[in-house]
């Protein structure tokens, strides 16, 4: 079997931040191995292509990222391990995450250092993103404008900003905090275009009604108490004919996780009653699981739709 070493070598960001996972925690070999050992070559340039604006993200803090990777792993074990005993999420409510999580700036800044390391390291998350890149984006009409809920690290919105076809970029987030962190990260990124950046609650049904033909969710609709809300809400912002980008995990317990959805069908059935006709869609199993092992053990899979406004 090839070394994971020899298999990265022509990636250095990738083979970079591999190489310090592995330093920092030896143990995670075996899921490093599995998770790069079926990768073809095109496939890895596209997740180099990612990794390398990962590292300028994180800038020469990479150690602490890793570490903090590391911690956010075991969080997330000890989800699992709840999960599988309760056969639910442990928390429910949006009040119970913002106790234990959000209102902790300590955990918070933890956990989103971790986040960033396994959109890397983590198998689903980069199938999720490649199909953003691959079949969302180049979809879209010339002249689209585009709406992301959510935007994190900002690395949506740096592909969406270098798409040609996008003519005006927007991006919502409930909090002040975490909209700035996204324009230092786009500045970071070296994104030049303009893009708003709203404080915005999706959950409350803004009045931007049929004016977008994109909208983008991705890992937000599990963190919220009515997802539904938040997907008729975007669905009312598109025009009618718009695309949405959605990636929802099912069966994934984490800290913050309130909303569970059991199955992909059941997933797919709650976005259509929200008033989408799915085109697209693609089912990601955690690594080392087939999609048939995941669905007979409950194992998170990473859903990933795009639909068309109905």
């Amino acid at each position: 079997m090839q070394d994971i070493a020899e298999k990265l070598a022509p990636y250095p960001s990738l083979r970079t931040t591999v190489d310090e996972v592995l330093r920092v925690w030896p143990e995670h070999r075996r899921y490093c191995e599995t998770r790069f050992r079926n990768d073809d070559d095109a496939f890895l340039q596209r997740t180099e292509e990612f990794a390398a604006l990962a590292l300028a993200n994180v800038g020469d803090s990479l150690s602490r990222y890793v570490e903090d990777y590391r911690w956010m792993s075991e969080r997330f074990l000890e989800e699992e391990m709840f999960f599988q005993r309760e056969g639910r999420y442990r928390l429910s409510t949006f009040q119970e995450a913002y106790d234990e999580v959000y209102s902790d700036h300590e955990y918070m800044g933890k956990y989103m250092r971790g986040l960033l390391i396994s959109q890397v390291i983590w198998d689903p998350h980069a199938r999720a993103f490649d199909t953003f890149r691959r079949e969302f984006l180049p979809a879209l009409p010339d002249g689209a404008s585009y709406l992301e809920v959510g935007p994190g690290h900002g690395f949506f919105l740096y592909f969406a900003s270098r798409a040609p076809n996008i003519a005006r970029l927007e991006a919502w987030d409930v909090s002040t905090a975490s909209i700035l962190e996204t324009r230092e990260a786009l500045k970071t990124l070296g994104v030049t275009r303009e893009i708003a950046l709203v404080q915005q609650d999706v959950m409350e049904a803004p009045s931007r009604i049929e004016e977008f033909e994109a909208a983008v969710i991705s890992e937000v609709l599990e963190h919220l108490e009515r997802p539904d809300l938040a997907l008729r809400s975007l669905h009312a912002a598109l025009k009618p004919g718009g695309r949405i980008f959605i990636h929802v995990p099912i069966n994934s317990p984490a800290p913050d996780h309130i909303y569970l959805w059991r199955s992909s069908g059941e997933f797919s059935k709650f976005v259509e009653d929200q008033g989408f006709r799915i085109d697209v869609s693609h089912d990601f199993p955690v690594t080392g699981y087939t999609l048939e092992r995941a669905v007979k053990y409950n194992a998170s899979i990473s859903c990933v739709l795009i639909a068309t406004k109905a």
